[in-house]
């Protein structure tokens, strides 16, 4: 590693908002912007901020635990290819840890590949990094990186998800990734659990010459925010920065979709109980659900102010961490959508 080089300290506000449309002028897309697609969701942290921690919480939803085929994931990679456009970015998590799929690495050369995205992105706790994994990692084509510190201790991860970790092995492990890595960019962050500022400083020393950007992120909350509190108690803020801004329709469904693991798909990556589902892709095309009636149903329902109707959007705390703000140009794009076609 050259000597003297940090990450550039930021707001992830800053990363993910660059170069945004203005969404009420493109809807209706023909191709969404962005898709979340969940290799397996399970994880081996309990994070206590988390839904994915919580065995109780999952079992209350009735949510299951699995890891997607590879010849399923190849049929994702055939849908996407019947869109008139390239998806600008895939994001490969979405409930679990993407790297506990042992194919992981494979599906991203296959995806890149196939030159359906623009941009490929995951998001790891980065305990899976190991020298057994690095290589595969490093040369599978991502474009970026997103690594989720819980402490800058081994104690801190005890309390906060619940395990134990060789702290120094994870820090050389996330350094040697680093040196390794190629063109894929890092980005390490860790969410703030009430941790002291010798503990913040503590995270950057420790971090900050093993990436390209690193940031302290608030928690935040999820949809079905009414259930648990995500947020731990702490003020109220979005996750990166973003003025919280409350909001009667969900701009997500207008360009994003999530799928997950066991193939269906929902309204988007925040959607941890599946509560939104527009569609199977064990029998519909990608492309079909995206522009189905049942998602133009879900669409609606938001346009018209009736997302209480939907557990999982009626008490929703990411949506006013949303960038994009479409309340002003509801009724317009109400009209826009009633004229198109739907399967």
């Amino acid at each position: 590693m050259e000597v003297g080089v940090v990450a550039k300290r930021v707001v992830g506000a800053a990363l993910r908002s660059q170069d945004r449309l203005p969404l009420h002028e493109v809807i209706p897309l023909s191709t969404p912007l962005a898709l979340f697609i969940d290799t397996g969701n399970a994880c081996n942290l309990k994070c206590s901020f988390c839904p994915t921690g919580d065995k109780d919480l999952l079992y209350k939803v009735g949510r299951m635990a699995n890891a997607m085929s590879f010849d399923f994931f190849r049929k994702i990679i055939s849908d996407l290819q019947q869109f008139d456009k390239k998806i600008k970015i895939i994001n490969l998590y979405k409930d679990g840890e993407p790297l506990i799929n042992r194919h992981f690495p494979e599906m991203v050369q296959e995806l890149k590949a196939a030159q359906v995205a623009e941009k490929i992105t995951t998001k790891t706790n980065g305990l899976l990094i190991n020298d057994k994994t690095c290589e595969r990692l490093s040369k599978c084509g991502l474009d970026e990186i997103g690594i989720s510190v819980i402490a800058p201790h081994a104690e801190g991860y005890l309390r906060v998800a619940g395990v134990k970790i060789d702290y120094e092995s994870f820090l050389f492990n996330i350094e040697d990734f680093y040196n390794r890595r190629g063109h894929c960019k890092i980005y390490i962050k860790m969410a703030d659990a009430g941790f002291s500022q010798v503990e913040i400083e503590k995270f950057y020393h420790d971090f900050e010459n093993k990436c390209d950007y690193i940031a302290i992120e608030n928690l935040h909350g999820w949809s079905m925010s009414d259930i648990k509190d995500f947020t731990l108690g702490t003020e109220k803020k979005s996750f990166d920065g973003i003025v919280l801004t409350p909001k009667i329709a969900c701009p997500w469904p207008f360009y994003e979709m999530g799928i997950n693991s066991n193939g269906s798909v929902g309204l988007c990556n925040d959607d941890w109980a599946h509560k939104t589902l527009i569609g199977d892709l064990m029998k519909e095309s990608l492309k079909d659900i995206w522009n189905g009636l049942r998602m133009f149903s879900m669409r609606k329902m938001h346009l018209e102010g009736r997302r209480c109707e939907n557990e999982a959007c009626a008490n929703c705390y990411y949506i006013t961490c949303s960038p994009d703000n479409i309340d002003s140009q509801r009724e317009d794009i109400l009209n826009k959508l009633a004229r198109m076609p739907y399967t």
